[in-house]
């Protein structure tokens, strides 16, 4: 697994779409840096970039990967070599590029520029992201074997997450506004993974006091130590979930 993962990053690392990803990101963390004053205000805008364009990438680049290294995959798997090791391999290469990447281009001008609870968390929360979509990825990539199909529901379950899931939820929370439902609302944030990273991130900042009466109870749950604790564990959970799916579908798919 070590082997094929390590070939996977240093073919990745030679990518020019790699080398892209990085430089566009690095713009964004760098950037702001130097434009804004505000160091609470420059981690807001990173952050929504972060949740904005990592999983669309994470989700691109892993389906269009995976769908264009068939040939290498097929000649590993002619090897004395597990299928097991064979995704392994190919699932940590691919994160272990991506979050190089963002750990360059975004965590390190967080980290000494604005040194924080906040800013570890966006980094945290921005990596762990990353596994959770490219395991997604994989497993669009392994049940749909036409390539332009499986690109169109990757930016399909991108868009869900990144937009459409909160427009719902937005509509469910304006028609029920009479009535208690911040608890079902917690509940209903815990199945979109960037919603997750999102809260857990702004109610650690002072924006939070925007939220009002109506998000003291995200506060008191996502601004606890328990609340953060429950929130990585959701995350990974959301990590486990694909890849168990990716790795069954895999062992069975017929290469």
């Amino acid at each position: 697994m070590q082997k094929v993962s390590q070939y996977i990053i240093s073919d990745l690392l030679r990518n020019r779409l790699i080398q892209g990803y990085v430089l566009l990101l690095a713009t964004v963390g760098w950037g702001i840096f130097m434009l804004e004053s505000q160091p609470e205000k420059a981690l807001l805008i990173i952050m929504q970039v972060t949740l904005f364009a990592l999983p669309l990438i994470a989700l691109v680049f892993a389906v269009v990967y995976f769908y264009n290294s068939q040939d290498f995959i097929v000649l590993l798997l002619a090897q004395p070599i597990a299928r097991t090791t064979v995704l392994g391999g190919f699932y940590l290469g691919l994160c272990g590029a991506l979050v190089a990447g963002f750990l360059l281009s975004i965590g390190l001008p967080l980290l000494l520029f604005y040194s924080t609870t906040e800013s570890l968390l966006l980094v945290l929360s921005g990596g762990l992201l990353i596994f959770v979509f490219v395991a997604i990825a994989l497993f669009i990539s392994t049940v749909v074997s036409d390539k332009a199909r499986g690109m169109g529901l990757a930016l399909l379950l991108w868009a869900f997450f990144a937009f459409v899931y909160d427009g719902l939820l937005l509509f469910f929370m304006y028609h029920l506004s009479e009535y208690p439902i911040e608890p079902g609302v917690l509940t209903l944030s815990f199945f979109n993974p960037i919603d997750i990273a999102r809260i857990t991130i702004i109610m650690k900042t002072e924006a939070s006091a925007l939220l009002g009466l109506s998000g003291a109870l995200f506060r008191d749950f996502f601004g606890s130590f328990r609340g953060v604790n429950v929130s990585l564990a959701a995350i990974l959970l959301w990590i486990a979930i694909p890849y168990y799916l990716v790795h069954r579908r895999f062992l069975q798919k017929d290469m």
